[in-house]
């Protein structure tokens, strides 16, 4: 009889893993950053589209910084927030639409209705973040 031990070390060593689920796999790092993030698959039941938790900590790790959705707005109370270039860029090779102000918003200007709400202006100067 083998013991679990030696079962699960034969299990890591001799064949495939990929059908094992360990959380630290979950988490993934962001190349020349010590960040982390998780990716979630969209889901009809919440209504959520794909997107990602970044945290400052690499294997999820220490306080999440923002949340993204595939279409660049922000997820989870991430607007308003501004990003790195590090980050806008990684996750833009990962085919999410990061904006190019690096600014994640939850709604888009052009989407609101004039008759819902009045938008004023306060100065016409561009935003730019770092």
């Amino acid at each position: 009889m083998v013991s679990f031990k030696e079962f699960y070390y034969r299990r890591l060593l001799c064949e495939s893993t990929d059908n094992l689920l360990l959380e630290y796999e979950v988490y993934r790092p962001i190349p020349g950053t010590k960040n982390s993030y998780r990716q979630d698959s969209a889901n009809t039941n919440t209504l959520t589209d794909q997107h990602s938790h970044i945290f400052a900590k690499p294997r999820g790790g220490g306080k999440q910084l923002f949340a993204v959705n595939f279409d660049g707005s922000g997820h989870d109370g991430s607007s308003g927030i501004c990003i790195s270039d590090i980050h806008a860029e990684f996750f833009r090779g990962k085919g999410y639409l990061i904006p190019t102000d690096k600014i994640l918003e939850s709604m888009n200007a052009a989407e609101i209705e004039s008759s819902d709400y009045t938008l004023l202006i306060l100065d016409d100067t561009p935003f730019q973040c770092d």
